[in-house]
C-alpha cells in the first residue's frame, strides 16, 4: 500500500504472531520499520529476514512493556537515535483464560500495563510529533473480546474495550489534523496467543482460527483508509452489532459459553 511507502513504523510485540505479520508487510509496502518487543534475539533474526527480503531500514529496540517505565525507555531511546515515528502499532498484548482468582497477580500487574497503559503513554509521546509534521497514524489492535464483558476473559476482556473505547475517541479529536486512527479488532488467530492464554483451540468458539497475515492486511488497510474500526472478517460485524443491542445478562451468558473451561 502506498500509504506506508517511506513511512517510519514502530511496531510494539513485534517479536511474534500478527506483529511479524505487521512487520513482513509493511516490509513490502516500502516502510522503513521500528521493532520492539522483551526477546532482541527474535528481533535481530526477523530484522536480518527483513532487511534481507526486502531491502528495507529494520532497526531494533528491545523493551519490556509490562515494566511501567518500558514506554518512557523506549521513547527516549527513539529520540536518543533520531527516529521519527510516523506510525504507531500498538500490537503487543495477552490474556488469560480461568476464573479469575486462579490467575498469579503477577499475570495482571504485567497485562494491564502490556494492554492499556503501553499503548495510552506510547501514543501520547509519539502524537505530537504527528501533529507537528501533520502526518501520522495509530494503529491499535484490540479483540472481539472488547464487545462485551467476558466471564473467564475478564481482565483480558476489560482491556480490550479500553482500547476499543480509547481509539474511537482519539479518531473523532484527530480527524482534522490528518492523523489517522483506527482499532483493529480481530476473532480467534492463530498464534502463540491461544496457548499463553491457556485457550482450548478445540472449543467451537476458536475454530477456524484467522492466518495472522490476514488480520494484518485488514488492519494496514483499515488505517490506511482511516477508518475507526477495523473487523478482521466480515462476519465479526454480527457479534459487535448484537454487542450493541443485546442486554448484558445475556452476552455474559454467551461468553461463559465461549470461555469456560
Amino acid at each position: 500500500m502506498h500509504y506506508y511507502k517511506s513511512k517510519k513504523v514502530l511496531i510494539t510485540g513485534a517479536s511474534s504472531g500478527i506483529g511479524v505479520s505487521f512487520a513482513r508487510l509493511l516490509a513490502s509496502y516500502g516502510a522503513e520499520i521500528i521493532l520492539t518487543a522483551r526477546r532482541k534475539d527474535r528481533l535481530d533474526q526477523l530484522a536480518g529476514k527483513l532487511a534481507d527480503e526486502f531491502n528495507v531500514a529494520v532497526e531494533v529496540i528491545p523493551c519490556d512493556l509490562s515494566d511501567p517505565s518500558g514506554p518512557r525507555q523506549l521513547f527516549d531511546e527513539l529520540v536518543r537515535q533520531n527516529l521519527e515515528v510516523d506510525i504507531l502499532i500498538n500490537n503487543a498484548g495477552f490474556g488469560y483464560n480461568g476464573k479469575f482468582e486462579k490467575a498469579d497477580t503477577e499475570t495482571y500487574e504485567q497485562m494491564i500495563p502490556v494492554n492499556v497503559t503501553a499503548p495510552v503513554i506510547l501514543t501520547r509521546l509519539l502524537l505530537p510529533g504527528m501533529i507537528a509534521r501533520n502526518r501520522g497514524g495509530v494503529l491499535n489492535v484490540a479483540s472481539m473480546a472488547g464487545f462485551l464483558p467476558i466471564p473467564y476473559f475478564s481482565v483480558y476482556s476489560a482491556t480490550k474495550q479500553f482500547v476499543i473505547n480509547f481509539s474511537w475517541s482519539l479518531w473523532h479529536e484527530l480527524k482534522q489534523t490528518g492523523i489517522h486512527v483506527t482499532v483493529l479488532c480481530p476473532g480467534p488467530v492463530d498464534t502463540a496467543f491461544i496457548d499463553v492464554a491457556e485457550v482450548d483451540r478445540n472449543r467451537a468458539a476458536f475454530r477456524g482460527l484467522q492466518k495472522p497475515g490476514i488480520v494484518a492486511e485488514k488492519g494496514l488497510r483499515g488505517l490506511s483508509r482511516n477508518r475507526p474500526m477495523s473487523l478482521s472478517r466480515a462476519s465479526l460485524w454480527v457479534p459487535y452489532l448484537l454487542a450493541r443491542w443485546l442486554p448484558v445478562k445475556i452476552g455474559l451468558l454467551g461468553g461463559e459459553a465461549a470461555m469456560k473451561k
